[in-house]
């Protein structure tokens, strides 16, 4: 996710078809199968790949939104006032808790993320496009993540005290967690474009002669634009889901990552562009909590 220089993902081979028996100087000897690697059971940059996480992610994109509206249309999921009885909202139940619109909404702004992720690459940096732009292999402690807030949400809507569970459910903490998702949909997805060839989905060790410093549009705002818009992203889906003790872990996570990453990608940058980078440092803040 390295801001503003680009690096080739020497692991991961282009886009294209596996070579045909007629096209292949390594194909297998007449009379034996060649092997078949099947979907998903790798991150190869293959366009079955391609098709399959598509796929999955455009189908859990759209069952999030239906869930969403049955959810809005059959039962009251918003409170405005603390004066207002939980009794008003939707009955307690493990399966209302999973069928709920709020997590049918996060699912599908998790699933925008990543489309969106491969989508922009594709088309504004397509040379560097790999089924790693999806942005789903990045790591264990991603999803781990994700999975716990998933999971936290379900125990404290089923089981949460109704006093304590209408938290959950208050408007303004919704609309503040939904405009943090939606703000940094926007921020990271528009310094993706910004930085066009210039951005990589990893950090940059070595300055190729193609290498600029982006300074202008969003990069004039924030010197770290797509890891500010991830972090108020990730940060705003916890809030909208109403996950106190997820808001805070992912919080407390998301700085200790970026802080240490940025640190070390600067001493990177700093040597790539020097003074100028230094100048434009002192100028530009990240726009991310407690990173100057």
């Amino acid at each position: 996710m390295s801001s503003k220089t680009a690096q080739p993902t020497a692991d991961m081979p282009p886009m294209t078809p596996p070579a045909t028996s007629e096209t292949s100087s390594s194909a297998p000897p007449k009379g034996q199968k060649m092997a078949i690697e099947l979907p998903l059971t790798s991150f190869a940059s293959t366009p079955h790949n391609v098709a399959c996480i598509s796929f999955l992610l455009g189908g859990l994109w759209a069952t999030g939104l239906v869930s969403t509206a049955y959810g809005l249309l059959n039962h009251k999921q918003v409170i405005w006032s603390t004066s207002e009885p939980a009794s008003s909202l939707q009955p307690q139940s493990l399966t209302n808790a999973i069928l709920s619109p709020y997590l049918g909404l996060y699912l599908s702004c998790w699933a925008f993320f990543h489309l969106m992720e491969f989508v922009v690459t594709s088309t504004y940096n397509a040379g560097k496009l790999s089924v790693s732009s999806f942005l789903l292999n990045n790591g264990a402690a991603y999803h781990i993540a994700h999975a716990i807030g998933i999971l936290e949400y379900i125990l404290e809507e089923a089981y949460f005290p109704p006093e304590w569970r209408k938290y959950k459910h208050f408007g303004s903490i919704a609309l503040l967690g939904w405009g943090l998702v939606v703000g940094g949909q926007i921020i990271r997805s528009y310094a993706m474009i910004s930085a066009s060839s210039n951005f990589s989905h990893i950090v940059a060790v070595s300055k190729l002669p193609s290498h600029q410093l982006v300074k202008t549009g969003i990069y004039s705002w924030s010197r770290h634009p797509s890891y500010a818009g991830f972090t108020w992203w990730a940060v705003g889906t916890q809030i909208f889901l109403g996950n106190p003790f997820a808001t805070i872990a992912f919080a407390i996570v998301v700085y200790k990552f970026f802080s240490y990453r940025i640190r070390m990608e600067e001493i990177h940058l700093v040597q790539f562009f020097g003074d100028d980078y230094i100048k434009y440092r002192q100028q530009v803040p990240t726009r991310i909590l407690f990173i100057s």
